[in-house]
């Protein structure tokens, strides 16, 4: 079966979401990543010649959605991450074996 190719704007999906979107895919596609100055081209072949790839364009740019959201909520609260993984190893105390 043919590579399906999906074209993307690069002012809007950014490379690392790009990425992130193609690996969803890759356990059952081939992936390759082509970049020019503007756009991105995902090209995804089948490893199984019966894969239906037919909603696999809208799929695709689904996920890629998906992970803008999911990139823009990690920078919206990277602040509040880091006060909670540093307030986690604050609590943390070392276990003392029993003293003989």
């Amino acid at each position: 079966m043919d590579a399906i190719e999906l074209e993307l704007d690069r002012k809007f999906f950014s490379d690392d979401v790009v990425v992130r979107t193609a690996h969803r895919y890759s356990h059952s596609f081939g992936v390759e990543i082509r970049q020019s100055d503007t756009t991105t081209m995902v090209c995804l072949t089948p490893f199984d010649s019966h894969t239906n790839c037919e909603q696999l364009p809208a799929h695709f740019r689904n996920d890629a959605l998906d992970e803008v959201l999911r990139e823009r909520v990690r920078a919206q609260t990277a602040d509040l991450h880091t006060t909670l993984v540093q307030a986690a190893f604050r609590e943390l105390r070392p276990i003392r074996a029993p003293e003989e």
